[in-house]
């Protein structure tokens, strides 16, 4: 019985062991992708020294997110192209795309992650690699996570995920002396403070950091309030009532991520504070999919204001036009810029093309499958 018994303990200690070998191997970093894939770049006015709105729509891989360093690289490639145009300065507002940080959940993973041919194959290599972690998060996940799986996975790697993006935009901010819109995160219940972000069990929020000219993070969180039916299962939504404006070196400034800038009510606070800039960091999770016919509102009632017989009938590319920024800041004199992630990531596709509101006119890029940049001056 004892011989029996210890042959059991042999094997399980034999199993344990080669799980973490193989857990633990496999794991050196890939070296960064230095091309920006930047197929054009946009100037809107002159400048007269009021400062201005950069928006990014970076060409990001999963190679990206491989490192701290990686992630460095490849995003900040984009503010030294800039700065050798002469678009930054002390009134420079950056804004990179939704869920950009999103991503760092593969950051110091095993290679062979970055290089698979799904998200969904990339999930699982994930889930073994970091067993413990995720069934603990699995076992805590709140109740109104229904995605228990996705809600584990980002939630297991919240305190390396906003380490890194806090780190990253921080040093970009302060080294390019700009103010950054750092697109968006998942993280459960994050606080944020000037030099550093907290995290705490509970459920996830889709929520934007605001980094000023000297790297500090400012201490207001952004939480989307309207995450789309994709999102609902994992993403909780935020409170429009407590979006908050931001008084940066251009102006006052609010952000709206993504679906936000379709609803009447996410402007109300911005209105009430006065808030001469937007940004709307985005993402849409597909190819070709701003020429494809507008399904509609995902996951919440559809406005008052807006036109039913429209849905089904005109273009994601015209909803974007008719029921977000250009239709609700055009002749108010402010000025608003929405970025898309563009990219490869696994076999997820992108879309998403510079929408800018300059006041009284509106810009729109042409479909293109690689990186962007727009520079619009405040007049």
């Amino acid at each position: 019985m004892k011989k029996a018994f210890r042959n059991i303990l042999f094997i399980l200690l034999t199993i344990i062991a080669v799980y973490y070998i193989w857990s633990y191997t496999g794991r050196q970093v890939p070296s960064p992708d230095t091309d920006m894939h930047l197929d054009t770049t946009y100037i809107i006015n002159s400048d007269v020294g009021k400062g201005n709105l950069l928006g990014i729509n970076p060409y990001m891989t999963p190679l990206d997110y491989a490192s701290k360093e990686n992630f460095r690289t490849k995003i900040g490639a984009y503010l030294q192209d800039a700065k050798r145009r002469g678009w930054l300065n002390p009134k420079t507002v950056v804004i990179y795309p939704e869920y950009i940080g999103s991503w760092l959940v593969v950051a110091n993973e095993k290679t062979s992650i970055y290089n698979s041919p799904t998200m969904q194959k990339a999930i699982s290599t994930f889930i073994l690699s970091n067993a413990i972690l995720y069934i603990r998060d699995w076992f805590t996940a709140p109740d109104d996570a229904k995605d228990k799986i996705k809600h584990a996975v980002f939630a297991s790697k919240s305190e390396t995920m906003s380490g890194i993006y806090k780190e990253v935009f921080s040093g970009l901010a302060k080294e390019y002396h700009v103010s950054i819109v750092a697109g968006s995160i998942l993280l459960p219940n994050a606080e944020f403070h000037k030099d550093h972000i907290d995290t705490w069990k509970g459920s996830l929020y889709n929520i934007s950091g605001v980094f000023d000219t000297a790297g500090k993070l400012e201490p207001l969180l952004v939480k989307k309030a309207y995450p789309t039916s994709e999102e609902q299962p994992f993403v909780a939504a935020g409170k429009t009532s407590e979006s908050p404006t931001f008084q940066l070196p251009a102006g006052r400034t609010s952000v709206l991520i993504c679906a936000d800038s379709w609803y009447p009510d996410s402007y109300t606070n911005m209105n009430k504070d006065g808030a001469l800039l937007v940004a709307v960091p985005s993402y849409t999770q597909s190819d070709r999919s701003m020429q494809m016919p507008w399904m509609g509102y995902s996951g919440h009632p559809t406005p008052k204001d807006v036109d039913t017989s429209d849905i089904g009938r005109i273009s994601l590319r015209e909803a974007w036009l008719k029921y977000t920024i250009p239709n609700r800041l055009k002749g108010k004199g402010r000025y608003g810029m929405c970025v898309s992630l563009r990219g490869r990531m696994w076999d997820l596709g992108s879309d998403g093309e510079i929408i800018a509101v300059n006041g009284e006119s509106v810009f729109c890029g042409p479909p293109l499958k690689g990186a962007s940049m727009a520079c619009m001056w405040i007049k």
